[in-house]
């Protein structure tokens, strides 16, 4: 049976976390990596049960990268704190899941708010993002900012 693991990278995210968690709470394993966290966010974490480590900052993709090295499942969703994963998606990997992905990554469309409004123009959406994975078929790229998930085979949509 195949099994996904989520890896989140976190500082300082109380606000955003329990929605975040909430969302992925359907997951075989939850794993956190935090970078000196002073508000509640570590309290949060533990209620979820998710696997939480403290590191010091490695940057965005080394964060991101010793979390997914830190899970236990080939399958890894990677996510932001402030990011959420709908129902809908939910179902949609739980369908790959159980029929055996073909592919060793997808991309997401992820929706963009600001202000409190999805923009759903101007090249926001879909913003397509790479962040189902094998594990073993994938690591983050090191750059200073808008770091990227690099692949080695084939990759498909949600």
């Amino acid at each position: 049976m195949t099994r996904v693991s989520v890896a989140i990278i976190t500082k300082d995210e109380e606000a955003n976390i329990r929605e975040c968690l909430e969302s992925v709470k359907w997951a075989d394993e939850i794993v956190v990596v935090d970078n000196g966290s002073t508000d509640h966010t570590l309290n949060i974490c533990r209620e979820y049960q998710a696997q939480l480590y403290q590191e010091e900052w490695k940057g965005y993709a080394g964060q991101k990268n010793s979390a997914i090295a830190k899970t236990l499942n080939e399958w890894v969703l990677s996510i932001d704190a402030d990011e959420r994963v709908t129902p809908a998606l939910r179902q949609e990997i739980a369908k790959i899941i159980a029929e055996g992905p073909d592919r060793d990554g997808y991309y997401i469309a992820r929706k963009n708010f600001f202000l409190g409004r999805w923009i759903r123009r101007c090249g926001w959406y879909p913003d397509f993002n790479l962040r189902l994975f094998r594990k073993s078929r994938g690591k983050f790229l090191e750059r200073a900012v808008h770091e990227r998930i690099a692949i080695t085979g084939k990759l498909g949509y949600l």
